[in-house]
């Protein structure tokens, strides 16, 4: 099966963004369940949608299974675009397109809408929309993306829950678990130590920074990142983590 480059026409990304990038610890099993959603089930076009909280890790799961070689070898063709809160339709479909052809769309052909739908006809395909704010967004796309019988899936990101379910067809949504205590722990100290083994005098603070974190991953992969470029000392450490109660209210 062919390989593609996610939304390579995206701006650069910013820090934020960037530590989406990561691959924390505890994904795993969420991972496993939604790769088994998407290449079983039923043969018709499903949508299997992933909702939570900002910073529960959700286009980063998202990302570690678009590349998992498992999913890679079971579509024909594969596609990524982020939608946001603004979002041209037009454009999308644009990226779309030069994803799964190849090849960028020639604005002088027909409507674009129905070019995309007759590419993928007959394909197995998988499309992520990421970050969706809106049912409307589904709306304005959902005709491009033929039903077919080939097990077409679009998987769907969103901080909001009553989007996932609106957009239900088959599988009901997944909402990520959270980092456990152990977890959050253990991630801090690979972000914050690299490749070093955790002193033993900085164990007490660091699993109380972790606890902070509440068990989102891409806040505990960001306070690491932080901690990795300070001093080597305690008292460092405890000030992070009074920052973190104060802030996030821990």
């Amino acid at each position: 099966m062919e390989d593609v480059n996610i939304d390579e026409n995206a701006p650069t990304p910013t820090p934020t963004t960037q530590v989406t990038e990561e691959e924390p610890v505890g994904l795993e099993d969420d991972a496993d369940k939604i790769i088994k959603l998407l290449t079983r089930g039923i043969r018709e076009r499903d949508v299997v949608s992933i909702f939570g909280m900002p910073g529960l890790g959700k286009t980063t799961l998202a990302k570690k299974i678009f590349k998992d070689s498992s999913v890679v070898s079971h579509f024909d063709v594969r596609a990524w675009v982020t939608i946001s809160q603004s979002y041209d339709v037009r454009e999308l479909l644009r990226n779309i397109y030069k994803q799964v052809t190849g090849v960028k769309y020639d604005d002088g052909e027909s409507d674009i809408a129905d070019v995309l739908r007759k590419c993928l006809m007959g394909k197995r395909y998988l499309i992520v929309l990421d970050d969706v704010w809106e049912v409307d967004a589904w709306d304005e796309l959902r005709l491009c993306f033929p039903i077919g019988k080939q097990g077409n899936r679009i998987m769907l990101t969103t901080r909001l829950k009553h989007v996932a379910m609106e957009v239900k067809n088959c599988t009901d949504p997944y909402s990520p678990r959270f980092l456990t205590k152990e977890a959050s722990w253990k991630l801090l100290q690979e972000k914050a130590f690299q490749k070093e083994t955790c002193p033993p005098e900085f164990e007490n603070v660091g699993v109380q920074i972790a606890e902070y974190c509440k068990g989102l991953p891409l806040t505990v992969v960001l306070i690491g990142g932080i901690l990795a470029k300070k001093e080597r000392n305690v008292s460092e450490w405890c000030e992070v983590a009074n920052n973190l109660k104060s802030h996030l209210g821990a």
